[in-house]
């Protein structure tokens, strides 16, 4: 492989991880906001109707709740949303899947490469592994995406 090439492939390289710590971020923004959601959308399940003073509070702390959750780690937020019982268990299972994937990929691909070294003599060799998370990825965001709709759908017609 000449240099250009190299230097090509490095490039994608770079930007495939980059891609990933995007969607790692857009996943995250996502679960927090479905989770604080969640908190009031629950609370409308319980009161058959709630006054103005009620509703703000209700809003403060599902705002307070998201802070929290915001400064969580993807894992942890994962966590708590199998404490809740927020998704199927299919789903927990791919959004743990994602995190361990992404976890490998930001904390230890490249320390691992150090002895494997494709970085220097082939960077395509992770292009496979990268491209399949960010589609795992991706998708499981677009998923996210539609519920935190579907809870704005749902916050809109109680209110």
């Amino acid at each position: 492989m000449n240099t250009s090439e190299y230097q090509t492939q490095l490039q994608y390289l770079w930007g495939k991880v980059g891609f990933i710590v995007h969607l790692s971020q857009m996943i995250e923004y996502t679960l927090s906001n479905i989770l604080a959601f969640d908190e009031i959308l629950r609370e409308y399940d319980v009161i058959d109707s709630m006054c103005y003073c009620e509703h703000n509070d209700l809003a403060k702390k599902a705002n307070q709740w998201y802070e929290k959750l915001k400064s969580m780690t993807m894992g942890n937020i994962i966590a708590h949303a199998r404490r809740i019982k927020f998704f199927t268990e299919e789903s927990e299972q791919l959004l743990a899947q994602i995190n361990s994937e992404r976890n490998f990929i930001i904390h230890n691909l490249f320390k691992e490469d150090l002895f494997l070294q494709h970085i220097d003599t082939n960077p395509a060799f992770y292009f496979p592994r990268l491209e399949a998370l960010i589609d795992k990825m991706y998708n499981a965001n677009a998923q996210l995406n539609d519920i935190f709709k579907q809870q704005k759908a749902e916050y809109r017609s109680m209110s």
